[in-house]
This record gives structure tokens, C-alpha cells and sequence, in this order.
């Protein structure tokens, strides 16, 4: 959801975390900083001009220019940020500023989003941190091209981008220490509570889904932001980062505490949010997304197109090549639909570990663009379609094997449910599954028709887990919404956008809870809720 910043860029190698390597070495890089704050307060022309002069004090060959020899352009200004580049007099290359959205700190842990991006680019991603300033970053500006929603969904690109998603699921990010997570203390108290929040039973307020130190810093921000509106916050708290679960009930007690008394329309629309009902639907949901056992892997969280770059004139870094498509995929060998260029993402300011579902859900819902056309939302075919490229070379086979020697029951009821009788395997009466897997295979051989049956609802699982995850998408995004309704002096309709995002999860929600239901069914799986837990983290 957030905005497209047009970038991109491909620096360093590397196989550890930065942390786990010596300060100085090629995966450890220390961009320069310097401590103005570029506003906007006195015009556009102030502030690109504050950009130029930012550029002649921290990067190498700038020190000699004056500013009328560099030349400002706008890139983009989105929903939350703004960005410009910086053209220098060749041979010098240009730069893109960018500058972070008032309040945006209060979504977005900068500190971490900045480890982050050192990480990301010693690992292949995103484009190269070159200078860092109060409220924002200088990164290289490379030659690239954006995608739209269109190409995003198109069956030519959709192989590179779950290649190269898969690739980023797998990167050995570190996760820094930090404060009890809001899930983990939702998860103390869906236990406590039982299977009851899955059914919709509200929780005490004892049990809110933050934790408590969320809810205290959300009571000391409301009752500063009532002495003092419009105030910047310096108040410790836990990173929003830390899961995906941990943003929306976060934000969620920070969007209870708003007012809006400044603007009475706003305050009109803010008032119809009724948050108790919020509090309870999220809890149901949040005891669904549970019930897939997502992975937990290191996710983007905002992969929408103009996130997705296609760069040119640059070799890929370490890791871009191995991203590619299988040539078996429906891409082909060449790839002329790259252009000779290679796929990069930019822009991880929500970044975190966290379920990897939330990433499949969320890269789907953004097949709709800013027009929010969810009628673009993803087939099932589609998105199996996609899914063919995110798994490995023989990955799916190994699944469907280990599913059918975990859940037998399962497969044999799903190859009833999808195919004719005289496609079970030889031998067997008429609606009754075939021998179950030996150390042979499944069947009478690896190749058993049962093995197909489990290949084909490791598919549907998958399509199930990205489709729930995509309601939390839409939570997400909507109550982000809120907060930046209140904040952001960006000239957009957050209230309006935030009902989107509701209207469309009411829509989906009885259809994507249907599909956990048919691929994850109560009782299905090892090990309970220990064991999901244990995996989650």
C-alpha cells in the first residue's frame, strides 16, 4: 500500500546476517550521516534546495558543486513520503532523496527499517543507502523501469516475481532483540481463552490484542497529543516491525486514542468505527491465520508494483540470477520480458519476520493497484499458477509426500472430493482411497494417483493461506489508515481508502475462511497449538 519510489539498485554480497560480520567489511557499510531535517514548511523550492546542498555534504565528488548546477525532478509523492532525485553534471551519478511522511515514525520504526536496508543491501536488495539525515535517506538512482498492477499480473512476469520472492522469503536476516511481542501476548490469551475467540467471543480488556506496554505508550501518546496536538513523539516503544500482528493490534490501540476534533468531517467518518467489533473480528481472524501454520520467513509486507522494479544498465547482485524462473516455466528460457534487465524490490519500511502467508495475500490484494480494483484479485488457477514458480524444483512433490504420510485421512478424502472413482489407485472399491504410502511411495508407486491428489491440495493449502492471510491484509492497511488520517499532510482521503479496504474484507471473508476450513480442517495436523506456535517463532 504504501508508495511507489522508482528506484532501484544492486549492491554487495553476502550469506550471514551484518551483524555476524566485522564492522567495515563489504556487508557491513556505514553510509554518512548528517542531522538537517528537510521540511517543506517554507515551499518545494526550500526544500530541494536543502536536498542539493544535504548531497554536496555528504557524498564523495559533490563537495565543489553549487546548487544551480544540480538539477531536482519529483519521482513520487505518495500516501506517505516524498521523493526527488538529484541530478549532478556528469560523470557524477544521481541520487534519489528521499523524505519520510510527518508522523510516519509512528508506523514505522526507522532505527530498525534502517538495519534493515544495510542488510538488505549486502544481501542483493533494494537500492544502495549512500547517505542517511534526520527524517530521511540518499539512495542510488539507477535505470529501471517500474511495473504497473498490469504487468504484475501478467503470466510472463508472475514467474520472476515469485522466484524472486521466494528468495527474498529465504534471506538469513537477523532479528534483533526486543520487547515482548503484541502476538505473543495475544497468543497467551487465545490459549487462556480457547477455541471461543475463533468462534467471535469478545475478549476482556485485560486481553486486548497489544501488550502492555503498547497500551501504555497508546495512553501516554493520547494524553500528549492532548497537551500538545501535532506533537512529535519520542516515547519508546516495541517495534511494529517485530510481526505483522504486533502493527495491527499496535496501531489499532493508537487509532482508539485519536481525535479529530480539528476537522469535523473527518471526525463524522472517524466516529462509525466501531472498534470493540474491530477488536472481536480480529481475534476470530487472528485464530484462523493460526490454524495454516504459515512459515514463519524474513517478508516484505508492501510488494506492490511500483515496488517492483525491472533494472537495467547494472550487473545483478549476487543472488538476482539465482532468482530467475525455471526454464521450464511459462516465462521461457530468454526472459525477452525483462528486457535483458533483472527484477529487484525496493521500499521495506514494514519489513519484519512474520508469517509468510501475509506476503502472498498482500502481493495479491495489490494486483488492484491505488484504484483498488479487487476484481483483479487472483484466481485460484492464478494463483497456483504462481506458486508453481515460488516452489523449488521438486519441491512440490516432497510436500505432497510428506502430507500424505502426515495427514493421509485428508488426502484420500480430497482425491475423493475431486476425482471420478476410476481415478483412484488400482484395486481399490469405488469411493475408497488406496493403500496408504509405504517407504515406496504412495499407492502402488511414487507416482500413485494419490500423490497427485496431494500435490494438488498442497496447491489448495497454499491458495487457502495466502487468501486468509489477504483479509489480514486488508485489516492491515486499514487500520494504517486511521492513523495517517490523523497525521499525514499528504492531500489523500485515508478514511475513505480505509472502508475500501474493510468493504472488501467483509466481501471475501466467508470465502476465504470456507477455503481453511476444506484445506485446514479442526483436528488436522501434529502437534496442536504448541506446535503451531513453536513454528511460528
Amino acid at each position: 500500500m504504501a508508495p511507489t519510489d522508482g528506484i532501484g539498485a544492486a549492491n554487495g554480497d553476502g550469506a550471514a546476517p551484518i551483524e555476524a560480520q566485522p564492522p567495515g567489511t563489504i556487508g557491513c557499510p556505514h553510509p554518512p550521516e548528517d542531522p538537517v531535517c528537510i521540511t517543506f514548511d517554507k515551499g518545494q523550492e526550500a526544500a530541494e534546495l536543502e536536498a542539493k546542498l544535504l548531497c554536496t555534504r555528504i557524498l564523495p565528488g559533490w563537495g565543489d558543486l553549487k546548487p544551480e548546477q544540480m538539477q531536482v525532478s519529483k519521482v513520487s509523492g505518495g500516501i506517505s513520503n516524498l521523493l526527488v532525485k538529484v541530478q549532478p553534471p556528469a560523470p557524477l551519478r544521481p541520487v534519489a532523496v528521499k523524505v519520510f511522511g510527518d508522523k510516519t515514525e509512528l508506523l514505522i520504526d526507522r532505527e530498525a527499517e534502517k538495519r534493515t536496508l544495510l542488510q538488505l543491501n549486502a544481501l542483493g536488495f533494494g537500492a544502495p543507502v549512500v547517505g542517511l539525515f534526520e527524517n530521511g535517506r540518499v539512495e542510488a538512482f539507477l535505470d529501471c523501469i517500474t511495473l504497473n498492477p498490469e504487468q504484475m499480473a501478467d503470466p510472463r512476469f508472475v514467474p520472476h516475481i515469485a522466484s524472486r520472492l521466494r528468495s527474498f522469503h529465504e534471506l538469513p536476516m537477523a532479528e534483533p532483540p526486543g520487547l515482548p511481542s503484541a502476538a505473543d501476548a495475544f497468543d497467551s490469551t487465545l490459549a487462556a481463552e480457547g477455541q471461543a475467540a475463533a468462534d467471535g467471543s469478545r475478549r476482556s480488556a485485560s486481553g486486548s490484542g497489544a501488550s502492555a506496554a503498547v497500551a501504555a505508550v497508546a495512553a501516554a501518546a493520547a494524553a500528549a497529543e492532548a497537551a500538545a496536538p501535532g506533537y512529535r513523539s519520542a516515547l519508546p516503544r516495541p517495534s511494529p516491525q517485530s510481526s505483522q500482528w504486533d502493527a495491527i493490534f499496535g496501531w489499532l490501540e493508537m487509532a482508539e486514542a485519536l481525535t479529530f476534533d480539528h476537522d469535523p468531517k473527518k471526525a463524522e467518518a472517524f466516529a462509525k468505527v466501531d472498534f470493540p467489533a474491530l477488536r472481536k473480528e480480529l481475534s476470530a481472524l487472528w485464530a484462523l491465520c493460526r490454524r495454516v501454520r504459515s512459515p514463519r520467513v524474513f517478508c516484505h509486507n508492501d510488494l506492490l508494483s511500483g515496488n517492483i522494479l525491472i533494472v537495467h544498465g547494472e550487473p545483478p547482485p549476487a543472488g538476482a540470477a539465482a532468482s530467475a524462473p525455471p526454464a521450464s516455466s511459462s516465462a521461457g528460457a530468454a526472459d525477452d520480458v525483462l528486457g535483458g534487465g533483472w527484477l529487484q524490490f525496493i521500499d521495506f519500511e514494514y519489513s519484519c519476520y512474520g508469517e509468510r502467508g501475509f506476503d502472498l495475500g498482500n502481493h495479491f490484494n495489490e494486483y488492484a493497484g491505488f484504484d483498488c480494483e479487487y476484481g483483479r484479485f487472483p484466481t485460484p488457477e492464478q494463483q497456483k499458477a504462481f506458486f508453481r514458480s515460488y516452489l523449488r524444483p521438486g519441491e512440490l512433490r516432497d510436500l505432497a509426500i510428506a502430507l500424505l504420510a502426515s495427514s493421509p485421512d485428508l488426502v484420500s478424502a480430497s482425491a475423493q472430493s475431486s476425482a471420478p472413482a476410476s481415478a483412484l489407485a488400482p484395486g481399490s472399491p469405488a469411493g475408497q482411497p488406496g493403500p496408504s504410502p509405504g517407504p515406496e511411495g504412495p499407492g502402488s508407486g511414487p507416482d500413485g494417483p494419490l500423490l497427485a491428489a496431494a500435490e494438488a491440495l498442497v496447491l489448495d493449502r497454499l491458495v487457502a493461506e495466502a487468501c486468509v492471510f489477504a483479509l489480514a491484509s486488508h485489516a492491515y492497511w486499514g487500520v494504517w489508515s486511521y492513523i495517517q488520517a490523523r497525521y499525514s499532510p499528504i492531500d489523500f482521503d485515508y478514511l475513505s481508502y480505509s472502508e475500501l479496504r474493510w468493504a472488501e474484507y467483509r466481501r471475501r471473508r466467508e470465502e476465504f475462511l470456507g477455503l481453511v476450513d476444506r484445506c485446514f480442517p479442526q483436528g488436522q495436523g501434529q502437534g496442536g497449538a504448541a506446535a503451531e506456535a513453536a513454528q511460528r517463532h
